[in-house]
């Protein structure tokens, strides 16, 4: 039999959202099939590509046999009858017109899509414990694709099979291949998504493909296509933006604006006693193919396999959408558009989604710079990720705030993975046994000088101490660390405090009038608590507040430039009023001390 190998295919388009036909006239199929694939099993087998325009094309996978014929334009699609999960290495061979693509290796189970940014990009090699996991990934039946990072204006039919530079790494990865488990593929594969399908792997017994679809740097607005954006009012003003800057675009004046900064650069390096920079000879690249262009993630990393079959999708982002020019409200609309975009994409509007929150990064929050490290976009972005979990049914949500190291790509990776893992198998493959909800605040009242918060299940702070991570304001929205007790709602026979551990009592003695409350609330915060169940302790409670003072979304260009610097100043003012509540909090303490002192 002749295998013929699939060539690299270029910009094209595919279904509802790939239209454009083949560069040529032979059997072709896109990248996502290969050696050592996994279809998804349970679901009808979609197959689809190019040959000749009339030919028939034969599609045949175990006891599937299917012919269809090409249209006139050479496009086919058929799919075959499903297949339960089955860890036999069978071979998917496709023919037309004397040709023949047969592909090796190929299994049936639970396909999984992980998307994000970097901190589901971030390999497995590099985060805690990541020794022994790679050590240990012997798995022939979990196998690995990642999609080469690619942004378009327009979607694609198929991505290319390249072996890209990975500039964190410093090294060359071959992407676009399904590769076996086996150490050295998974020591260079996402972190969260390989412990994520290990786990589901060794729970079922089935058979895991693992599809990475992520990208560093990348916003929401990236992953979402343009025709879901600009279903989005408030979105349209993100995408006038884009459009004029593409338009805009003229690479030789791009190359002219970049030699003339050089020129001045230079010049300083020569008053310094410093040899220039080599001088620059291409312009900055084309904004159309950013990866921040909306869109443009979608066209090149999502597109190329949309239809393709598969189990869920786990999904691991925000940093981007958290910064100087942070809009919570629009990423809560957009994040759940996307998810709509992307089951519509892949065929299943039931399709799960697995949401793992914004991870916890930079400056840890203290007790000293406590009302600081309040004044941060990135809460208001977990909220807005915490909603959409709550808006959308097949939805599972993650708490990521709570691991506390200094750096934006916190190696704490293994907690993700199972955190996500716990969801899938009790919602999806019937180990009911398993918790995975983290515990909500569903209810809260003001009583005198201090607030009760009702949970939906049983709390704990997991390591022992007093509940930290609480704070609470009066009116005037300073934000003081808070002490939090369970509720006594009574005494038991032995004359002890009857404690209700759904229920907290929160309060500080220097807020006499409180009006407002929230807990985890800073970019990497403070927070002990987690769910009271035995095996559920690893799982933190959510972030919330229960007062409705939003952070002030960034505006547009399009609203002026007095009204961008109106919000930095906004935004510096937040900043140095939390810094002077900061010094008053000190003597307001200092003071309380002095009084019981006295009173003793």
């Amino acid at each position: 039999m002749k295998r013929l190998r699939v060539p690299i295919l270029l910009a094209l388009g595919l279904g509802a959202f790939l239209t454009a036909p083949p560069v040529r006239a032979a059997l072709r199929l896109p990248h996502i099939f290969g050696d050592n694939m996994v279809i998804q099993r349970d679901q009808p087998i979609y197959v689809w590509g190019w040959a000749k325009p009339g030919a028939g094309v034969r599609v045949q996978f175990g006891p599937r046999d299917l012919t269809v014929r090409a249209d006139a334009q050479g496009r086919w699609s058929m799919e075959l009858d499903p297949l339960p999960a089955c860890s036999l290495a069978r071979s998917l061979t496709v023919s037309s017109d004397g040709e023949t693509i047969e592909y090796d290796g190929v299994l049936v189970g639970d396909v999984w899509l992980l998307g994000g940014q970097s901190n589901m990009e971030d390999e497995l090699r590099n985060i805690y414990h990541g020794d022994m996991e790679t050590a240990s990934a012997h798995y022939p039946a979990i196998r690995l694709m990642t999609i080469p990072q690619v942004a378009t204006p327009q979607p694609r039919a198929d991505f290319e099979r390249v072996n890209e530079f990975n500039a964190w790494a410093h090294r060359y990865e071959r992407k676009g291949w399904w590769f076996q488990c086996t150490p050295r593929a998974a020591s260079r594969f996402s972190a969260i998504g390989y412990v994520f399908g290990r786990r589901l792997h060794l729970v079922t017994g089935a058979p895991i493909g693992l599809i990475d679809a992520s990208w560093g740097g990348t916003t929401i607005e990236a992953w979402t296509s343009r025709k879901a954006l600009e279903a989005i009012p408030e979105a349209r003003p993100l995408l006038q933006e884009w459009d004029e800057r593409i338009a805009a675009y003229d690479p030789q004046a791009s190359l002219r604006a970049r030699v003339e900064r050089w020129k001045k650069e230079a010049e300083r390096r020569k008053q310094a006693g410093q040899p220039p920079r080599p001088k620059p000879t291409e312009p900055e690249p084309d904004p159309a193919g950013d990866r921040n262009n909306p869109g443009a993630a979608f066209n090149g990393m999502i597109a190329p396999f949309a239809g393709f079959h598969i189990k869920g999708v786990i999904f691991n982002q925000g940093y981007n959408n958290a910064l100087g020019d942070s809009r919570p409200r629009l990423y809560a609309k957009v994040f759940q558009a996307m998810i709509r975009d992307w089951r519509r994409a892949f065929r299943n509007e039931a399709m799960p989604f697995g949401i793992i929150e914004l991870t916890a990064g930079g400056e840890p929050q203290t007790y000293e710079n406590f009302e600081r490290n309040i004044v941060d976009p990135a809460p208001f972005i977990r909220e807005a990720q915490f909603k959409t979990w709550q808006a959308l049914d097949h939805v599972g949500f993650a708490p990521a705030y709570d691991q506390q190291v200094p750096w934006y790509h916190p190696h704490k990776k293994l907690l993700l993975g199972e955190r996500m893992a716990r969801w899938a198998l009790h919602d999806y493959y019937g180990y009911e046994e398993l918790g995975w909800q983290p515990a909500v605040c569903v209810k809260w009242e003001k009583q005198d000088d201090h607030f009760i918060l009702a949970f939906d299940r049983a709390v704990r702070a997991h390591d022992g101490r007093p509940f930290e991570g609480f704070a609470i304001a009066g009116a005037d929205r300073h934000f003081y660390p808070a002490r939090a007790e369970f509720l006594v709602v009574g005494k038991d026979e032995r004359g002890r405090d009857r404690r209700d551990e759904s229920r907290l009592k929160v309060w500080s003695p220097l807020v006499k009038e409180p009006a407002a409350v929230r807990y985890a609330w800073a970019r990497n915060p403070l927070g002990n608590a987690v769910n009271g169940s035995h095996y559920e302790r690893i799982i933190p409670i959510c972030s919330f507040r229960t007062d409705n003072w939003d952070w002030p979304e960034a505006p547009f260009k399009s609203e002026g430039q007095e009204a961008v610097n109106a919000h930095r100043r906004k935004i510096s003012e937040m900043r140095r009023q939390a810094a002077a509540w900061a010094k008053q909090r000190a003597v307001e303490e200092a003071q309380l001390v002095l009084e019981k002192t006295g009173a003793k």
